[in-house]
């Protein structure tokens, strides 16, 4: 009796799942680092598990409210590992320290980016303070795997565009907040090979239904089947911190009325919008620290409607410097 086209299907996805399951092995092998920013997420916990294997001991993860999503499933990872597992336990004050740092490095006062990349800051200061010298982070596979729900519900044509597009032009935060640091930052997600089975794969292996549940990145969580995290949802790094509560934050540092004098003022005399109570405390910190000459090309080729920075390439359609989107 032939085999149902289903059953012919889930073997084939069987294959390529167990074919991904080796190339981030050997993307891992590739990337001996001394510790791993550790989310508890689906892609941290994956390098965990693959790089425990090859002797990695330390992990680092940042917790910003008591609350945070991340404190139950970094530690769930870490337990079964038994990793030397250090929590940086802080608060809004506490990882906000790191902005002029983020500011200054990344050339950006757009939220969204800060918001996660001072969590980032504070776990690489956390792991280059304790002496490594290296760490690994989960970048990558969402934008490789479809991990973000706005792709899901694009037409197949449409999402493989989308999904090459991201592959063309991500870019991580992590990478040069470590070399500013003197730390070493691996993305084992990156490697060349796994990028390339990821972009030939149909939309059906990255987004798919389990238990009645959409979910991305459907195919690596079906490679790793003896993870603690493996059907997680997508948290992004704000989220599983806790730092994504930092808008009301500064809603209720900055008045309205202040908030829209500064408006005015960087509108006339900068030409930038600011957007709302944190855009405007970032890019009082941008000011502090480039002052009136930041340095970035400003009203070139082609420059950001919102705030004449330039925008990183021909294809974007958000800008990395204010994080306005979309810009065209």
């Amino acid at each position: 009796m032939l085999p149902s086209v289903a059953a012919t299907a889930e073997t084939g996805r069987a294959a390529r799942a167990a074919r991904l399951r080796r190339l981030v092995v050997e993307a891992v092998a590739r990337h001996d680092v001394d510790a791993l920013i550790l989310s508890g997420g689906l892609d941290t916990s994956i390098l965990a598990h693959v790089a425990h294997a090859r002797g990695l001991r330390r992990a680092f993860t940042v917790l910003v409210t008591p609350d945070a999503p991340d404190r139950e499933h970094a530690r769930a990872v870490a337990t079964r590992l038994r990793l030397d597992h250090q929590v940086v336990d802080t608060d809004f004050e506490g990882v906000l320290s790191e902005l002029p740092f983020a500011v200054r490095t990344l050339r950006t006062f757009d939220p969204m980016e800060l918001r996660n990349s001072i969590v980032v800051a504070r776990a690489l200061r956390a792991a280059k303070d304790a002496g490594c010298r290296s760490a690994m982070t989960g970048d990558a596979a969402d934008e490789l795997f479809a991990g973000y729900s706005f792709l899901w519900d694009k037409p197949p044509e449409a999402f493989d565009a989308s999904c090459r597009r991201m592959a063309r032009i991500m870019r991580f935060s992590s990478v040069p907040m470590g070399r500013a640091l003197g730390l070493d930052v691996r993305i084992p997600f990156m490697d060349p090979a796994l990028v390339e089975f990821a972009l030939g794969l149909e939309k059906d292996d990255k987004v798919n239904e389990n238990d009645g549940v959409r979910h991305g990145k459907y195919l690596l969580r079906l490679a790793f089947p003896d993870l603690e995290n493996r059907w997680r949802r997508k948290d992004p790094i704000e989220v599983g911190s806790g730092a994504t509560r930092l808008p009301a934050y500064w809603a209720a540092r900055i008045p309205a009325d202040e908030l829209a004098r500064e408006q005015a003022r960087v509108r006339r005399g900068e030409g930038v919008e600011i957007r709302d109570a944190e855009h405007l405390a970032y890019y009082r910190v941008f000011e502090e620290v480039f002052g009136k000459r930041p340095p970035l090309v400003r009203f070139g080729d082609d420059p950001c409607p919102k705030c004449g920075y330039e925008l990183p390439t021909r294809e974007s359609d958000f800008c990395v410097t204010c994080g306005a989107w979309p810009v065209r």
